[in-house]
């Protein structure tokens, strides 16, 4: 009997193997198949790689930095990254927070540090990567807003004495760049910015015609890349919110037009 009672066990543990195993099969087809396994097989790796050690290295050395209320931070991308900023507008307490291949969601990451110093002035220019898929899939302008809001809301409710100031994403020069982007994705872009800037009450900087030829693209004479920038570049850009950075109050109604942004 003890013989007979165990194989009767083998044969229904058996059975209820088998079984499992065929739901299991019906459950990844009706999920997808083999798209739904690679997906949750590579779920932490990607994960992993979203926060590249680059990206880590300078978020935490940002963390550690000296932090004060006097502070005029400089944050965004790469195109933040490489300016001299407080040598450009001679002012030591710019300072730089830019970390190259940075998107919105990147940004909204890190943003307890920028919170943290409670700084005086803040200059956000971000969005390219979104749109050129660098770091992540290739962002619609409507879901880049998503999270700029998100950006803005924190802003607003934790930071309610500093000035906020939205500058316009930058065109690119699609006849030398690797980095292939439509100006007119990044002109209806920054549309939307001008008007988040306006609901939520903050200073709109139009940069892009300061760098933009006739065609609506990044000026030659400014780029190596077609996206980024050379010196004579980030004289233009400096010119561009040299007021902002030096003035103690700049009121909303100085926003500059929409027909700007066409120049």
């Amino acid at each position: 009997m003890n013989e007979r009672a165990t194989i009767l066990l083998l044969f229904t543990s058996s059975i209820l193997n088998i079984l499992f195993f065929f739901l299991g099969i019906l459950f990844v087809i009706k999920k997808g198949g083999f798209r739904y396994l690679s997906k949750k097989v590579s779920h932490h790796k990607s994960q992993k790689e979203y926060y590249n050690p680059y990206y880590l290295h300078k978020k935490s050395q940002f963390e550690l930095l000296p932090k004060s209320d006097l502070d005029i931070i400089f944050l965004g991308d790469s195109l933040t990254e490489e300016g001299q900023w407080s040598e450009l507008l001679e002012n030591p307490n710019i300072k730089n927070r830019g970390i190259g291949g940075d998107t919105t969601d990147l940004i909204l990451n890190r943003l307890d540090t920028i919170l943290a110093s409670k700084p005086k002035k803040i200059f956000l220019m971000v969005g390219i990567n979104d749109l050129l898929g660098i770091g992540k899939a290739v962002k619609t302008i409507e879901q880049i807003i998503l999270v700029y809001s998100a950006i803005l809301t924190e802003f607003q409710n934790k930071l309610p004495n500093t000035e906020v100031f939205i500058q316009s994403v930058l065109p690119v020069n699609n006849k030398t760049t690797r980095y292939w982007q439509d100006n007119n994705n990044i002109l209806q872009l920054n549309l939307h910015l001008k008007n988040l800037a306006k609901e939520f009450s903050y200073q709109y900087i139009d940069v892009y015609s300061h760098l933009s030829d006739s065609a609506h693209k990044l000026d030659i004479c400014y780029t190596e890349d077609g996206l980024h920038l050379n010196g004579r570049g980030y004289l233009k850009w400096k010119k561009a919110v040299a007021k902002y950075v030096n003035d103690t109050c700049i009121k909303v109604s100085e926003t500059i037009s929409t027909e700007d942004i066409f120049r």
